[in-house]
C-alpha cells in the first residue's frame, strides 16, 4: 500500500473522510448515552439506534475503501464497532 494514495487530495475521498469522522463522533456520543442511559437528541438511544449509526459509519468506511483501493479491504461488523472502546 502507498502512502501517496492515501494522501491524495481526492474531493470525493475528502468528503467521505469528513463524513466519516462526525459519524464516528456521533457514534461514540451514542455509545455513551446508551450505556448511561441519558438523552441524545431528544430520547434515550436504544440499541437499535446504536446499531443504526454504526451500519451507516460502515457503509462511508466502505464507499471510502472503494474510492481508495477499487475494493474493500477491511471488513468492518457492528458487533466490533459497538465494542470497541469510545475513548
Amino acid at each position: 500500500m502507498s502512502d501517496d494514495k492515501l494522501n491524495t487530495g481526492d474531493a470525493a475521498a475528502d468528503e467521505l473522510r469528513a463524513a466519516m469522522e462526525m459519524l464516528q463522533a456521533k457514534l461514540n456520543a451514542a455509545k455513551i448515552a446508551y450505556h448511561n442511559r441519558v438523552e441524545l437528541d431528544g430520547k434515550v438511544p436504544e440499541y437499535e439506534d446504536v446499531a443504526a449509526i454504526a451500519k451507516q459509519l460502515i457503509k462511508l468506511n466502505y464507499q471510502l475503501q472503494k474510492a481508495l483501493y477499487g475494493e474493500v479491504r477491511l471488513k468492518l461488523s457492528v458487533a466490533k464497532l459497538l465494542r470497541a472502546s469510545s475513548r
